[in-house]
């Protein structure tokens, strides 16, 4: 199969898993509820972006971030420069500023979709991993085809947009598996 055929192959499954998840969302009318298309979409395109990058190691390697996933209360704000934080272990900020020091990565942290794709378009990193809640993740990833996006939803607690969570040992395990292999 041809580079070109199976980039619109690609483009069509995209679009087919947006539509059919902007649909399901629309009938959920809940941010925290399961919706099966932004799941396969997030899955198709993980694997897309890891097959995409199997025969070389990304020389420049981000991490995405929505604010949300630093403490509500803290009044150290992490938007502008993810070194303010002074590690006071209320939410993952530090163990992120952890992973960025072992790996030598970009770290991020974006106040809305907006933000996030204009840091990418002027970065251009070869690799990105994406944390964010379902809608801005399969929108950016929409957006941002065909970059390197992998995608990891954040973890919501209680309400979208404070105080959400990720899993660190699964962003480490994919940095692990990108960087920490022959290339």
């Amino acid at each position: 199969m041809t580079k070109f055929l199976k980039k619109i192959i690609d483009k069509f499954v995209y679009n087919y898993y947006f539509i059919c998840y902007f649909f399901e969302e629309k009938m959920l009318k809940d941010q925290k509820a399961f919706n099966k298309f932004a799941k396969k979409l997030l899955t198709y395109n993980n694997k897309r972006v890891l097959k995409n990058i199997k025969d070389t190691i990304p020389k420049k390697i981000s991490i995405l971030l929505p604010h949300c996933i630093q403490d509500y209360n803290c009044c150290f704000k992490i938007t502008s420069n993810i070194e303010n934080c002074k590690r006071c272990g209320k939410c993952k900020i530090a163990d992120l500023l952890n992973l960025k020091s072992r790996y030598n990565i970009d770290i991020k942290v974006a106040t809305g979709g907006t933000l996030a794709r204009l840091y990418l378009k002027k970065e251009r990193p070869n690799f990105i991993i994406a944390v964010a809640c379902k809608r801005d993740l399969v929108t950016g990833i929409f957006d941002m085809y065909p970059m390197n996006v992998y995608g990891i939803f954040n973890i919501i607690k209680t309400s979208p947009c404070i105080n959400t969570d990720v899993d660190i040992s699964e962003i480490e395990k994919i940095l692990d598996f990108v960087i920490n292999r022959e290339e």
